[in-house]
This record gives C-alpha cells, sequence and structure tokens, in this order.
C-alpha cells in the first residue's frame, strides 16, 4: 500500500508541475520573408539564410520581395535544402561590385590576402547542397560603375554544393560571370539570362543549361570549361539561343582551359556573332587533343558545322539521344532532376482567368460551352509524339466513322503567348465542329517555358501528320484537313497553312511518310507578322515580350527568327502555294498585324480569302457568348466553301 500511496502522490505532483509550466517545444520554420521595408521577417537575405536549421533536411523556402539587396550572400556548406524565391526575375535584384584586385576592406581577409581573387569575388556564394534559386537577378556591377580602366573578373554567381538548380534568373556581369566550381557539382539552369565578356560560363563542373539565353557582350569566348579526367559530362546546352550586342562580331563557343574540357551545344540557336569555326584553342597550347567539343542541330547563322574546327564533333542521333537529364545527373549517389522540374508550366491563362479579366468591360458574357451531340465520339489524352522525354497529347472529337464516306478534318491550336494555355481551351470549338460532322482534334504543343521556336511548329505538323496516319481509325479525309488556331494559335495555324511541307519548317517527325499540308486556314485574331508596326512584339525588353520569350531574343538580336516565324513571309514564294483563309478579328489592333498585305498578296495570287471583324470584342471574344457561335458560323460556312 505505501507503493501506491507514493505512485499517486508521485503523479499528482507531476500533472501539477506540468498544468503550471509551459510545455517547451522548439520549432524549425520552414518558410521566412525578407522584405528591406521591414514587413517580413528579415531585412537580408543573409539573416534569413542564417536561421535555417543547419543541415536541414526539409525545403526551407524563402520568399524575398522586389528590392535591390546589396549584399555579399553566402550560403554556406552546412546550410542544405533552401530555396531563395524572389519576387520577380527582374525586381528582386543582389548586387555586389567586387573584383580581382580590389583592396580588401579593413585590410585581409580570412585567407590572409590584402586583395580579392577571382574565387572570392562573387556577389552570391553557394556551398550548400539542395539549393534552388527563381526570380532572382543576381548581378557583379565592377565593370558597369567603376570609374577608370575595366576590371577583369568579377563573378556573379559562384556554386560550389551539388544539386543546385536555378531557375528564370537574370546572371549579369562580365568576365566570368558565373563559375561552376568543383568537380564533384551538379547544377542544372533552366529558363535563365546570363551575359558576360570573356569566358562568362566556366568551372569543373557538371552543368545543364536549358532553354537559357546566352548574351555575348564583346568579342570573345563563351564556355571555359575545366572538366576533371574521367567526368563524363562537362557544360550541356539544350535548347538554349546564343545572342550578342549589336557591335559583337566575333565570338568563340569555347575554349579549353583544362586539357580534358567538354561542353556540348545540343538544338542550339546561334546568332551571327558566332565565329564559323566555333572553337579556339587556348593560347596554341595542346589541350584541345584532349577536349571533347560537340554540337547536334544547330540553328541559326553562327551554325555552320563544315567550317568547325575539325577537333570539335557533330553529334549523330545516337548520341545525341543519351544527353537527357537523367543520364546526366544520376550517378552513384542518385539525383534526376526531370520529374516536375524541367517543364514549369504557365496556368496564366486559362478560360476563366480571360473571362474574370474581359467581363471587367463585358459583363454580359458568359463561358461557351455547347453540348456534345448524340453519337460523337471523345477519345482523350492521346500521345502523338514524344521529345527530348516530353509526351504531347491530344483529344479527338469524332462522329460515327463510315469508311465510304471519310471526313473533312480540323486541327485545333490553342492561345496563350506561345508560353502559357492548353489544348483543354478549344473543347468548346471542338464539340460544336464534331457535331455538324467535322473531325476535330485540339492538341497541344511545346510552348516558350519548354522550348524555344520552331519547337512549337514542329510539333504542330507532326500532329498534321498523325492525323494522316490516323485516317482510317478516325475516318478523315486526307485531302481535307484544316488547321485553327486562336490568338498565338491562329498565327501557328496561318504558319502551317503558308509554308506548305518547306523543309526549313519540318523538324525530325515522330510521323514520317505523310504530308503536313493543309487544305485551309482559319486564324482567329492571331498575328500574320512579327516584324511589323502595328505587331506590339517590338523592340522591347526581354522580360515584356511574349514573342521575346518564344525567340529566345528581342527582336534587335534575332530578327531573322521573327521573320522566319511570320506567315507573311511565305505568300509570295512560288514553292508554296498558301491555303485559303479566313480571318476572325477582335477590335484590338494589334492583333491584326501582317493582316492587310497579306490580303493583297492572296488577292493577287487568286487565293480564296474572307475576314470578319467583331466590333468592341475583346481579344479572346472565341471562348465566350456572345461571340461564339457567329464566330463558329463562320467557320463552318467557309469550311464548307473551301473543303468541298
Amino acid at each position: 500500500m505505501p507503493r501506491l500511496y507514493l505512485l499517486l502522490f508521485f503523479l499528482l505532483l507531476t500533472s501539477r508541475l506540468m498544468a503550471q509550466s509551459p510545455v517547451v517545444q522548439f520549432p524549425y520554420p520552414t518558410s521566412f520573408t525578407v522584405a528591406k521595408d521591414g514587413s517580413g521577417n528579415f531585412k537580408t537575405i543573409q539573416e534569413a539564410v542564417n536561421s535555417v536549421r543547419d543541415l536541414s533536411q526539409v525545403q526551407v523556402l524563402i520568399y524575398i520581395k522586389n528590392g535591390t539587396y546589396r549584399e555579399k550572400l553566402v550560403v554556406p556548406s552546412w546550410k542544405t535544402n533552401i530555396s531563395l524565391i524572389g519576387e520577380s526575375e527582374a525586381g528582386t535584384i543582389i548586387t555586389g561590385d567586387d573584383y580581382a584586385g580590389k583592396p580588401f576592406p579593413g585590410g585581409i581577409d580570412a585567407t590572409g590576402r590584402a586583395k580579392f581573387i577571382t574565387y572570392t569575388t562573387h556577389t552570391v556564394l553557394i556551398e550548400g547542397n539542395d539549393i534552388i534559386l527563381e526570380n532572382l537577378t543576381i548581378e557583379n556591377t565592377a565593370n558597369r560603375n567603376r570609374q577608370g580602366p575595366r576590371v577583369e573578373q568579377a563573378v556573379a554567381l559562384h556554386v560550389e554544393g551539388d544539386r543546385c538548380i536555378v531557375r528564370h534568373c537574370r546572371l549579369l556581369g562580365h568576365q566570368d560571370t558565373l563559375y561552376m566550381a568543383t568537380s564533384t557539382s551538379r547544377q542544372l539552369y533552366q529558363d535563365c539570362y546570363i551575359e558576360g565578356t570573356v569566358d562568362f560560363l566556366f568551372g569543373e563542373a557538371t552543368v545543364v543549361f536549358q532553354r537559357c539565353t546566352i548574351k555575348s557582350l564583346a568579342n570573345s569566348w563563351i564556355t571555359a570549361a575545366s572538366t576533371r579526367p574521367g567526368q563524363p559530362f562537362g557544360f550541356v546546352f539544350l535548347d538554349c539561343a546564343l545572342t550578342a550586342d549589336s557591335s559583337v562580331t566575333s565570338v568563340y563557343l569555347g575554349r579549353p582551359w583544362r586539357p580534358y574540357a567538354r561542353t556540348v551545344f545540343i538544338r542550339t540557336q546561334m546568332g551571327p556573332h558566332i565565329r564559323p569555326e566555333g572553337w579556339d584553342n587556348w593560347a596554341k597550347t595542346t589541350n584541345y587533343k584532349t577536349t571533347f567539343y560537340a554540337e547536334y542541330q544547330s540553328r541559326g547563322p553562327g551554325a555552320t558545322p563544315q567550317q568547325r574546327v575539325d577537333w570539335a564533333k557533330q553529334l549523330t542521333d545516337p548520341e545525341a539521344a543519351q544527353y537527357t537529364l537523367k543520364r546526366i545527373f544520376d550517378s552513384d549517389s542518385g539525383w534526376n532532376p526531370a520529374p516536375g522540374l524541367t517543364y514549369r508550366r504557365d496556368t496564366s491563362f486559362t478560360v476563366s482567368s480571360a473571362y474574370l479579366n474581359a467581363r471587367k468591360k463585358h459583363p454580359q458574357i458568359s463561358i461557351a460551352d455547347p453540348k456534345l451531340a448524340k453519337g460523337v465520339t471523345v477519345a482523350a489524352n492521346w500521345p502523338y509524339c514524344t521529345r527530348n522525354g516530353k509526351t504531347l497529347f491530344l483529344d479527338a472529337f469524332y462522329p460515327p466513322v463510315n469508311p465510304k464516306k471519310p471526313r473533312p478534318a480540323v486541327l485545333l491550336i490553342h492561345g496563350g503567348g506561345w508560353r502559357t494555355g492548353d489544348r483543354s481551351m478549344n473543347v468548346a470549338m471542338a464539340k460544336q465542329l464534331a457535331n455538324a460532322g467535322y473531325v476535330a482534334v485540339t492538341v497541344d504543343y511545346r510552348l516558350s517555358t519548354d522550348s524555344l521556336y520552331p519547337a512549337a511548329v514542329h510539333d504542330l505538323k507532326d500532329a498534321v501528320r498523325w492525323l494522316r496516319a490516323q485516317a482510317d481509325t478516325l475516318g478523315i479525309d486526307t485531302s481535307r484537313i484544316a488547321a485553327m488556331g486562336c490568338s498565338a494559335g491562329g498565327q501557328l495555324a496561318a504558319l502551317l497553312g503558308t509554308t506548305g511541307d518547306l523543309s526549313a519548317l519540318e523538324g525530325s517527325g515522330c510521323t514520317s511518310g505523310h504530308s503536313s499540308i493543309v487544305q485551309a486556314i482559319v486564324d482567329v485574331d492571331g498575328l500574320l507578322a512579327f516584324d511589323h508596326p502595328e505587331s506590339g512584339e517590338g523592340d522591347d525588353s526581354r522580360a515584356t515580350s511574349a514573342a521575346t520569350h518564344w525567340f529566345g531574343g528581342p527582336k534587335t538580336e534575332t530578327v531573322a527568327l521573327w521573320r522566319e516565324a511570320s506567315p507573311l513571309t511565305y505568300v509570295n514564294r512560288t514553292d508554296t502555294k498558301p491555303a485559303p483563309i479566313l480571318i476572325l478579328n477582335s477590335s484590338v489592333d494589334r492583333m491584326h498585324a501582317g493582316r492587310d498585305a497579306l490580303l493583297a498578296v492572296y488577292k493577287a495570287r487568286g487565293i480564296y480569302t474572307e475576314v470578319y471583324t467583331f466590333a468592341d470584342a475583346p481579344h479572346p471574344f472565341w471562348l465566350f457568348n456572345p461571340w461564339f457561335e457567329p464566330t463558329m458560323q463562320y467557320t463552318m460556312a467557309f469550311l464548307k466553301r473551301v473543303l468541298r
């Protein structure tokens, strides 16, 4: 009994103590906000990084509000799993101006040096593993703001950690802008803009640049890889664009800083500033004998494979197919950043978002949603092509198949500035067309967040070939196929209909043995000429134009592509015959760019045209009542005339 009383006394005392004392917790926050005005958790980025738990096993998000942060930011090796996410790519700026040879403030640094050297000039230094940088500008302004002679090495971003991802960032500097250090580091740069002068991409790491714009500010060299012996990959550029200042005329792709340098450009758009020989031998050493410099399907005026140095290589199709993110990065420790990271979907343009915006001026509108007629089949999520690990899908809406009476088909191409939107936005049109006896197919294609021009054109020509290959299954008359698109999709539909089987835009097809020619065009408020005073896609900055994102640079730097993608460019060619065209326009003048010039050529060549403009209609009028029904009535009357 005494023992029982003692136990009861102990439990009673413990419960009272617990009731009187607060519960002690050790919280580790997983997100912070940085704002210079004091509205966040911290005023500096470094304070936020320092507050993250050492060797964190969960991803900690640090949101950084717009502003200019003058910091020499260091993410040390014991700070892991951190995402630094800016409010906007151009508005969240981390800046510094240290350069090699600059006296160290206070006399000497931690290594006993009195002056900065290349490896200590960084604005941002990443030593920790699993760090993500997104929506930031990181710059070293040493050459921009300093009076007197030009300084040399001045690093903006220096990365030593493993599994580092940099997305939608601007890296600005001059010589040595980006230092990708250490042979054990793996780094992925997606949708970034990087500029510099001499060897501004350098280092020992294994690195992939995907859909990045690389701008040269001087006649010099872009890369200086120092890949270590036995390292299977060095720098790999996938679907990037190389541009330059207007004064720049002579730039090499790279030179071997070390004897085992490895650099490969795959499907890269190269401006006229790239030298015909492509690669330079560093100081006439023998380093070139053990390097691996290669290209695959380079495009543009700087792509001259027959003139490259004889120690560089042009990859074969099987060799190029080996350059996947999984194979490049998945070493013994295992890292495949492909799932969920290689394609960042832009969802800013949807039927709902367009409706909310349009009803501000047109409160009477409603979203078009016709009923599907009895007997119409919907075959959804049909894969029609796989490129670079990404599978493209389409949905087919078709009446009962009659082998003796095949039907005309309409390929429906969605809009969204070549950057956003998806095939679901054309479902209402597909239903209406299928109800009227057409085979209607809504299709996805690669957007600028995934691949630059002309990837979308190649995809859509493949989709046309796919329709012909599936003619028996869907009951399609292969001599009666129309391309119909809205906004950016209208431009693409017009390009399909004015270029025919022109080999320059065919691409390497997923479906072979069939033609990509279409017999009719329905262009719903899509541009017909980019290089046109009314287009609204002019000589503006990289960050403000949808076309600039699609072409990988502003018109001043990529004008040849802007003209190549304009349907107006092809209507006078004798090797192609444009298809008859129906143009349906809103009241937005800039969406009429190139229309009158194209119609004049059509008239001179005797090719059928129709044009209708909806007064006081917003740009995405085709999505809404009261414009949807007349849009479809005009379309079907036109198709009935030209697809006899």
